[in-house]
């Protein structure tokens, strides 16, 4: 318990309250306790110091108490029968420790000592015999105000409580005369020593008393306490555990007061809870295994695979003993690609179901049939199936039906919300069927653009090369003179003819890349080489007589897994790009980088850059930076295309890096040799789902572009 701390909680609370309220009960009742024992003890003493006054009051009264006023009455017979009896009264109560008369003497009535039986005083000077004089002034330790009080009555009081040695109760009773008026007062002076005694006793008593009721109030506080929060501390507790996830906890106890009801009622809300919660877990489960499925039919473009796929989806999905997935062809207008998940084995060859008659039943919804509906929906091939229902979801695209899903099974083999599953399963399946279809159509075209591309560019290719042979013979020969303006024309026939079959050579090297039968020889080389072979036709380049290239080559070769001859074609129009867009008096720079698994080959110029919007699209086919400066320096924008296709079919990546006004820098990254071995990858090819899909793209944009 934090007795010193800030209370945590209600045990903590309720403990200190108990404590406290204990604790201020026992002070109360222990200073009750200490004051009433004092009070009684004082009464005591008074009474006994009261009772022995009058005792000797009446005793003297006997006497003719008025009759001794000086020291020569000593000798008189009413002294000493005064004496006689007030000695024997001292005698009789051991506690008297003085006692004596006073009364009034002389013309001023001072009061004066009478008759003093002696005891125990010793703090007076004159002392005749151990005894005060007749006469003599009253002792010190006797207050004015007794006096007063005496002469109306009998008084006690206890006095010097202080000094247990002179503590004392004082009592005063008036002493009656023949006529019963008062001639005096009795002075009986009893030990208080025996109340401190007692006093002291009750003291510790009552502090014993305290000590004792205040380990009871704690002990019974936390008992109390305990008993009070013990329910609500196993509440607390189901609470804790309902909120870290534990949907079993219950709240144990046995109370029939609130406390009790309120358990009972959270018992019922953890129940409904779990339930809610295995019920929500059992929705999601089906929602990660739709989005799963879905994804999983979405990942592929071939019509076969994508329904297998969906077939053993619908069925996982919705239930039922088997399940089927059927779609048409472009030009079919009945169902009659069919794949099927189920135990066993099924030939579903010659399957047809028109497309209108799924129409007719289902419209566009799903729906769960009864056997006698098959034949009407073009499913009469079920009949033949075990299983009373069919889940049949339909898949449109842009409101026309290509397909259907089926689940085939008894009515409790199908999941509760089973239409609605399979309704979501087949929007994801259609929009997998309809992209399917759409990607056969623009591969069927693309394949033969690709085709049409090839076969022109060999045909034009034939001739060209047969013009070119012809007009190098023409120039050679001695036979022929020529003017000028004749060997100017000429000489601009030859320019043409090689540009053209340099685009032929483009083209073809797309076209192979395209159709994913571009060959890669994967052999050691070493770029250091590549790089030096190309500087020395850098020369010979429109332009490269005005342009410094600056090579900054490793001392160690650069040894990665390539195509020599492909690379050295990247190389050379990288290169070549540079220079043709360098200002005059400009500089190319070459560089190899070595990183932990790659070379990086960089390209750089200075010529006036490339815009952040044209960065991402120079890589497509035919694009050409919107510069009049760029189309003066001519191309095919095929180049870019072609160095991508290359790098990315060695595995490595190309990329670029300008800003305008300050030039360009063109990367790319080849894996090393050691990251590499040679007999992992021999021939390596372009395939077109993974390689030409941005090379399309950029094209596409770059047409709407145009």
């Amino acid at each position: 318990m934090r007795l010193f701390q800030r209370p945590r909680t209600l045990k903590d609370e309720l403990q200190i309250l108990f404590l406290a309220v204990g604790s201020a009960f026992l002070v109360l009742a222990t200073v009750l306790l200490y004051q009433n024992g004092q009070a009684s003890l004082r009464r005591q003493v008074i009474a006994s110091a009261s009772t022995a006054a009058e005792t000797a009051a009446a005793l003297i009264s006997l006497e003719d108490h008025q009759s001794v006023r000086t020291p020569a009455d000593m000798d008189s017979r009413a002294f000493r029968n005064i004496v006689q009896n007030l000695g024997a009264l001292r005698r009789a109560n051991p506690d008297v420790v003085h006692l004596y008369t006073i009364a009034p003497i002389g013309k001023n009535g001072t009061w004066r000592v009478v008759v003093d039986v002696g005891g125990s005083v010793r703090e007076e000077r004159h002392l005749i015999r151990g005894r005060l004089p007749i006469g003599s002034i009253p002792p010190t330790s006797l207050p004015d105000n007794l006096i007063e009080q005496g002469q109306r009555g009998t008084t006690a009081d206890i006095l010097d409580l202080t000094s247990p040695s002179r503590a004392r109760a004082t009592a005063l009773a008036p002493i009656a005369g023949h006529d019963g008026k008062a001639v005096g007062l009795a002075v009986v002076e009893l030990s208080a020593a025996r109340l401190i005694e007692e006093v002291r006793l009750l003291w510790y008593v009552s502090i014993a008393i305290f000590l004792v009721g205040l380990v009871v109030s704690v002990v019974a506080s936390n008992m109390a306490s305990r008993w009070v929060t013990r329910p609500i501390e196993e509440l607390l507790r189901a609470v804790e555990e309902i909120a870290r996830g534990n949907l079993r906890a219950r709240v144990v106890g046995k109370s029939r007061n609130e406390l009790g009801a309120l358990g009972k009622a959270f018992n019922l809300m953890a129940k409904s809870l779990e339930a809610s919660k295995a019920k929500n877990d059992e929705q999601q489960n089906l929602l990660r295994e739709l989005h799963r499925t879905g994804s999983q039919v979405a990942a592929t473009l071939e019509l076969p695979r994508m329904l297998e796929t969906a077939s053993r989806g619908i069925r996982a999905i919705c239930g039922g003993e088997e399940a089927f997935s059927g779609a048409m062809g472009p030009r079919d207008k009945s169902v009659r690609l069919w794949t099927r998940s189920g135990p066993g084995t099924l030939d579903m060859e010659g399957w047809d179901t028109p497309v209108t008659l799924l129409e007719e039943v289902l419209g566009g919804e799903t729906r769960l049939l009864a056997r006698n509906e098959f034949a009407a929906a073009g499913l009469s091939m079920l009949l033949d199936r075990p299983g009373d229902y069919a889940l049949a979801a339909p898949l449109r695209v842009s409101d026309q039906t290509l397909g259907v899903l089926v689940a085939l099974g008894r009515r409790t083999q199908f999941h509760p919300e089973g239409i609605s599953l399979a309704t979501l399963f087949a929007r994801q399946v259609s929009a997998a069927v309809g992209n399917a279809r759409v990607f056969e159509q623009v591969r069927a075209v693309d394949r033969s653009k690709s085709e049409f591309l090839s076969i022109a560019s060999h045909e034009v290719r034939t001739p060209l090369t047969v013009m070119k042979s012809s007009l190098d013979i023409l120039v050679s020969s001695p036979k022929f003179e020529y003017t000028a303006d004749q060997r100017q024309l000429i000489a601009f026939c030859q320019e043409s003819v090689e540009r053209l079959i340099r685009l032929v050579k483009d083209i073809l090297d797309v076209s192979k890349i395209e159709a994913g039968v571009l060959s890669i020889q994967f052999a050691p080389t070493s770029l250091n080489d590549l790089i030096e072979k190309c500087l020395f036709w850098v020369p010979q380049l429109p332009g490269g007589q005005g342009i410094e290239v600056d090579a900054r080559l490793p001392s160690e070769p650069a040894m990665v897994l390539a195509d020599p001859q492909r690379i050295m074609q990247v190389l050379e129009n990288l290169i070549s790009n540079a220079i043709k867009f360098s200002q005059p008096g400009g500089k190319v720079t070459i560089e190899i980088r070595e990183h932990e698994r790659e070379y990086e080959v960089m390209v750089s110029d200075r010529g006036k850059g490339i815009a952040p919007e044209d960065l991402g699209r120079i890589f497509g086919k035919f694009y050409q930076v919107a510069d009049s400066a760029t189309r003066e320096q001519g191309g095919t924008g095929l180049g870019l295309a072609i160095c991508k296709g290359i790098v990315e079919a060695h595995y490595g990546k190309l990329w670029a890096e300008s800003v305008l006004g300050e030039g360009s820098t063109f990367h790319f990254a080849l894996a090393r040799v050691l990251d590499a071995p040679i007999g992992d990858r021999a021939v390596g090819e372009i395939k077109v789902d993974k390689l030409l899909s941005a090379l399309r793209t950029a094209s596409a944009r770059a047409s709407r572009i145009g």
